[in-house]
Protein backbone atom coordinates (compact mmCIF):
# COMPACT_ATOMS: atom_id res chain seq x y z
CA UNK A 1 0.00 0.00 0.00
CA UNK A 2 1.27 3.55 -0.75
CA UNK A 3 2.83 5.42 2.10
CA UNK A 4 2.92 9.12 2.85
CA UNK A 5 6.62 9.20 1.89
CA UNK A 6 5.71 8.19 -1.70
CA UNK A 7 3.53 11.29 -2.11
CA UNK A 8 4.98 13.82 -4.55
CA UNK A 9 3.81 17.41 -5.03
CA UNK A 10 3.11 17.94 -8.71
CA UNK A 11 1.66 21.46 -8.63
CA UNK A 12 1.51 23.84 -5.67
CA UNK A 13 -1.48 26.19 -5.70
CA UNK A 14 -1.21 29.75 -4.40
CA UNK A 15 -4.11 30.06 -1.93
CA UNK A 16 -4.12 33.85 -2.46
CA UNK A 17 -4.61 33.59 -6.24
CA UNK A 18 -8.32 34.26 -6.68
CA UNK A 19 -8.15 33.60 -10.43
CA UNK A 20 -7.72 29.82 -9.94
CA UNK A 21 -11.03 27.97 -9.78
CA UNK A 22 -11.93 24.50 -8.58
CA UNK A 23 -12.65 23.65 -12.21
CA UNK A 24 -9.06 24.63 -13.13
CA UNK A 25 -7.67 22.36 -10.42
CA UNK A 26 -9.91 19.44 -11.41
CA UNK A 27 -8.95 19.80 -15.08
CA UNK A 28 -5.26 19.80 -14.14
CA UNK A 29 -5.75 16.67 -12.02
CA UNK A 30 -7.48 14.91 -14.93
CA UNK A 31 -4.73 15.97 -17.34
CA UNK A 32 -1.98 14.66 -15.06
CA UNK A 33 -3.92 11.42 -14.48
CA UNK A 34 -4.31 10.86 -18.24
CA UNK A 35 -0.57 11.42 -18.77
CA UNK A 36 0.35 9.15 -15.83
CA UNK A 37 -2.14 6.26 -15.55
CA UNK A 38 0.15 4.51 -13.06
CA UNK A 39 -0.32 7.33 -10.51
CA UNK A 40 -3.12 8.35 -8.17
CA UNK A 41 -3.47 12.12 -8.55
CA UNK A 42 -5.29 14.12 -5.89
CA UNK A 43 -5.61 17.52 -4.22
CA UNK A 44 -3.98 17.71 -0.79
CA UNK A 45 -5.70 20.47 1.18
CA UNK A 46 -3.00 20.58 3.86
CA UNK A 47 -0.30 21.18 1.23
CA UNK A 48 -2.66 23.18 -1.00
CA UNK A 49 -1.21 21.25 -3.91
CA UNK A 50 -1.97 18.67 -6.57
CA UNK A 51 -0.07 15.55 -5.51
CA UNK A 52 0.55 12.08 -6.84
CA UNK A 53 1.66 8.69 -5.59
CA UNK A 54 2.07 5.29 -7.22
CA UNK A 55 -1.16 3.35 -7.61
CA UNK A 56 -1.63 0.32 -5.38
CA UNK A 57 -2.27 -2.33 -8.04
CA UNK A 58 -2.31 -5.16 -5.54
CA UNK A 59 -5.81 -4.44 -4.23
CA UNK A 60 -8.99 -3.05 -5.77
CA UNK A 61 -10.25 0.17 -4.22
CA UNK A 62 -13.14 -1.59 -2.46
CA UNK A 63 -10.67 -3.80 -0.60
CA UNK A 64 -8.48 -0.83 0.26
CA UNK A 65 -11.46 1.05 1.70
CA UNK A 66 -12.68 -1.99 3.63
CA UNK A 67 -9.18 -2.54 4.98
CA UNK A 68 -9.08 1.02 6.31
CA UNK A 69 -12.46 0.58 8.01
CA UNK A 70 -11.24 -2.51 9.87
CA UNK A 71 -7.92 -0.94 10.90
Amino acid sequence: MGTESEKRIVLRIDPNDESITLKDIMQRIQEIQRQNPNLDVFFDGDEYAVCSRPRDKARPIAEAVEGKKKA
